[in-house]
């Protein structure tokens, strides 16, 4: 027994050895801000906001023809009858009615295109953090973009992540 002891002794002590002897390296990078820096992220950014202008032409096409239909049925002509105001007054109702349902599609549909569009993006990114932080044998890599970091006592990979993504 005293033999298997010792030989479980030395081997936990080699182990915290080894343990002791793989330095740990701590990186950081701003991704939000190498992101913003990347010229995918200009482009991304150019066909989003002419998706937005888009929408927001629709959406103001809407509003003008309810403003519209609106100042009739606050002055309506004196030769339009009940029907005819009743008939309009509904047109008006479902005209918001469809205003608000577009101006929630567009919200959705344009979070979906930036979540699109963003994402290879931010993909290509990550690729390239991951490649440096190999290459320099990093042990953790830390986005200081979530502005969770008390303490700052690593490296910042940000030159050599935009040097490897061609970014000057």
């Amino acid at each position: 027994m005293p033999s298997l002891f010792r030989a479980m002794a030395l081997g936990l002590l080699l182990t915290g050895a080894q343990a002791q002897a793989q330095e740990t390296k701590l990186g950081h990078i701003d991704r939000a801000q190498l992101v913003k820096q990347m010229p995918e992220h200009a482009a991304a950014r150019t066909k989003l906001e002419t998706f937005a202008n888009t929408l927001e032409t629709r959406l103001k096409a809407m509003a003008d023809e309810y403003r519209t239909k609106r100042a009739v049925m606050e002055n309506p002509p004196a030769s339009m009858s009940r029907t005819e105001r009743d008939m309009a007054l509904r047109e008006l109702q479902d005209l918001e009615q469809r205003i608000m349902d577009a101006q929630e599609k567009a919200e959705e549909d344009l979070a979906k295109m930036e979540q699109e569009l963003m994402q290879p993006v931010i993909a290509k990114a990550d690729e390239a953090i991951r490649a440096v932080a190999g290459e320099q044998a990093f042990t953790y890599v830390l986005d200081s973009s979530a502005g969770l970091m008390l303490f700052q006592n690593g490296t910042d990979l940000m030159a050599p992540v935009k040097a490897k993504l061609g970014i000057k």
